[in-house]
């Protein structure tokens, strides 16, 4: 799928951090084609700016494929290099995937939501007050579990931006902002899903770009960069009645921004793509003649958390001290069936075999997996 070419205007929209005047920056769909084109002087000035990001899931994701650009094209890892699609129509030509130089992100930070906060301005303000001193600029996401239907988060009073002003609103980031104007705030558009466009999530977002504008603010436009294809076409919905792998949802005839097929290889409740969907479910064959795979190669990953550098480095582990024994053993050039045994009797594979249906419980749509994971895991 082809995740890196949008993920490419995170650096964008650092990077423009660089100039910045009085006007407002908006980083969108539009800016993706010019990524090749920032000055080498933007690209090191930014590399040398600490800065925070907050977000669910997504952020993890944007994180990982910002990994991709701290190499260069050839010795990338082969995610990074991604262009396919298992519908082969949302494939993308391989050029698309392709980028020079090499992009310095170590003090760029992902960071997820705090235990018990999230999708609150007010959880990026108690988690930045004892670290102000570590980072120049920040920002948080509000992800497209905030604008599902129902939600408060667009009304105009109660709303962020409402007439109320609650401790989740815009002024309060605003004020926090002019508070430290040593600091620079990035505002964020809300993620998307296959069935997320909304009412919600359209003003929102709408509420967010015209906010942005009359206040002079740098905002990252994720909803409208999801929301459109690589020819710069745009998305919508899913319920269209048009079928499209396992989603067949009758027509409501209305056009509302979701997140392209192209950067999902996800349905219903799709959301920017993962690197590897994971789980004890697809785990492969481990061991060949000579040798095993191991990590994000074998699938460990914790799909509701979306974490997997523990299991990946537990998985390693395991397999050097079954390769260790065999060796000491005499062996050599055979399978060492040793290690997908010791695995099963690991805590990696009792916290996979826990989550093992949370992923293919969306194979019943967005609605009922979300219930179902609830009940499952907690």
């Amino acid at each position: 799928m082809n995740l890196f070419r949008p993920l490419l205007t995170v650096a964008i929209a650092f990077s423009m951090i660089i100039p910045l005047t009085a006007q407002y920056i908006i980083v969108d769909h539009h800016s993706v084609k010019e990524f090749d084109k920032i000055p080498d002087q933007y690209r090191i000035e930014a590399a040398a700016i600490p800065m925070l990001f907050m977000d669910r899931s997504v952020g993890a994701n944007i994180s990982s494929y910002l990994d991709c650009l701290a190499s260069d094209w050839a010795s990338a890892r082969s995610y990074c290099k991604k262009y396919d699609h298992r519908d082969s129509l949302y494939a993308v030509d391989p050029s698309e995937v392709n980028w020079k130089g090499v992009w310095d992100r170590s003090l760029w930070r992902y960071e997820t939501w705090p235990t018990g906060c999230s999708e609150d301005v007010n959880c990026l303000i108690q988690y930045m007050e004892p670290r102000l001193d570590s980072f120049k600029v920040m920002g948080c996401q509000f992800s497209y579990l905030a604008v599902l239907p129902g939600s408060t988060i667009a009304d105009p009073v109660k709303g962020f931006f409402g007439s109320t002003i609650g401790k989740n609103h815009a002024k309060v980031l605003s004020d926090y902002a002019a508070a430290h104007s040593d600091k620079k705030i990035i505002w964020w558009t809300t993620s998307l899903a296959r069935g997320i466009g909304t009412p919600e999530s359209q003003q929102f977002n709408e509420q967010m770009r015209d906010y942005a504008i009359r206040n002079n603010l740098i905002l990252f436009d994720v909803a409208d960069i999801l929301s459109h294809d690589p020819a710069g076409e745009p998305c919508y919905d899913n319920r269209d009645g048009i079928t499209y792998l396992d989603e067949s949802n009758p027509d409501d005839h209305l056009d509302i921004p979701a997140i392209c097929p192209q950067y999902t290889t996800e349905t219903e409740g799709g959301h920017l793509g993962a690197i590897s969907a994971g789980g004890i479910q697809s785990i492969p064959k481990l061991i060949f003649p000579g040798g095993a795979l191991i990590g994000d190669t074998a699938g460990f990953l914790n799909m509701p958390k979306i974490k997997g550098t523990h299991t990946a480095m537990k998985s390693g582990m395991v397999a050097a001290e079954a390769v260790f024994a065999a060796v000491k053993a005499g062996r050599g050039a055979d399978e060492v069936a040793e290690y997908p045994e010791q695995l099963r009797q690991s805590w990696l594979w009792e916290e996979l075999y826990q989550v093992r249906n949370v992923k293919p419980s969306f194979s019943w749509g967005l609605w009922a997996a979300m219930a179902y994971s609830a009940l499952d895991t907690y």
